[in-house]
């Protein structure tokens, strides 16, 4: 079984006390935000909201009609609870294109056991962030459906990050539990951080906070000079102390969104455009000799070879000797060589 932390601005099923949520919009609008957590068994997926219907005001602390704390609060002092009496980490997880509110907690539940060997079997906490995704069986309308609601849920995300960075900063020294956040923003979902980063940017006078440890773009469907921009991904590395981007030149998810859905060329496919205009920070993982089947799309939580490797990331280990990678020189990115992580 894995406890999963969530947040949400999908619409809830039903809505008086959810159980599930939509692929639509929350009711209460773009930005409302809904938290709780997840218990997941298998395919089996029970879910326990915090708070029902929060406010859109940004930056207020409230309380809700009765005595216990606000949804956000409520979670992430949960969650610093089990980053001290455990000492292990937490990674925030933004899902992708055409995935249910469920399937994102499956996919959240195989992050947490693919690195359940962290910090000697204690494992990572991991909290997804859910946004609206269409998943009909309607491909080109969903894809555009699906863009746009990314680029909407931009707000609900940064408001998280502002609370989260808000809910940091009010712990005294004895409270603060001294673990790290990380982040691993999957396919469509980096479109959905790019927004949430313009937005922090504009509600933070352009002051990005350096919430998390490593940041993780996996098969990035977003365009391949977002570093070289500052209204897309350029200033992501202030709020992390490390950036991964980890593409794969197999990946038919990208080269659908490239060529028929009439995007430029993507991240996830062959790393950004100019990989010596990257900022210092930005580590690129090339992935595409060890990821193999028909789509190959998911190898953040299916490849082995991949996960041993984001996990000596997360473990804290210099990029040079992350075992076993070649450095390409002429290419300044990392190639996975074949046969590791088996």
């Amino acid at each position: 079984m894995s406890i999963i932390y969530f947040g949400t601005n999908r619409n809830p099923r039903p809505k008086a006390n959810p159980t599930n949520f939509g692929k639509q919009f929350s009711e209460d609008g773009l930005a409302n935000l809904r938290f709780g957590k997840a218990e997941v068994v298998g395919k089996s997926v029970t879910v326990k909201v915090h708070q029902e219907k929060l406010s859109q005001v940004p930056g207020v602390n409230q309380t809700d009609s009765g005595s216990s704390k606000l949804g956000s609060l409520a979670l992430f002092d949960d969650l610093r609870k089990s980053m001290m009496r455990e000492s292990s980490d937490t990674i925030v997880f933004i899902h992708g294109y055409n995935v249910s509110f469920k399937d994102a907690l499956r996919a959240a539940a195989k992050i947490a056991t693919n690195f359940a060997h962290l910090n000697d079997g204690k494992g990572v906490n991991v909290v997804c962030f859910s946004w609206p995704s269409d998943g009909s069986m309607a491909p080109w309308l969903a894809y555009s459906s699906d863009r746009r609601d990314a680029a909407a849920s931009g707000a609900a995300l940064a408001r998280g990050f502002l609370k989260l960075r808000d809910f940091i900063a009010s712990l005294s020294t004895d409270e603060a539990c001294e673990q790290r956040l990380h982040l691993i923003a999957h396919s469509m979902g980096n479109y959905v951080l790019r927004h949430a980063l313009q937005e922090v940017r504009r509600q933070s006078a352009h002051k990005l906070p350096r919430v998390f440890d490593q940041i993780f773009l996996m098969a990035a469907d977003e365009d391949d000079d977002a570093f070289e921009h500052d209204h897309k991904l350029r200033l992501l590395p202030r709020m992390a102390r490390h950036v991964n981007v980890y593409f794969n030149r197999g990946d038919t998810a990208m080269s659908v969104s490239d060529y028929t859905k009439g995007n430029p060329d993507r991240l996830g496919d062959d790393g950004p455009r100019g990989p010596f205009q990257v900022p210092g920070k930005v580590t690129q993982v090339d992935c595409s000799n060890v990821v193999d089947g028909l789509v190959e799309h998911s190898y953040y939580i299916d490849t082995p070879a991949v996960v041993a490797d984001m996990a000596q990331v997360l473990e804290g280990v210099d990029p040079m000797k992350v075992d076993p990678r070649e450095f390409l020189e002429d290419r300044n990115r990392f190639v996975i060589k074949k046969g590791s992580g088996e």
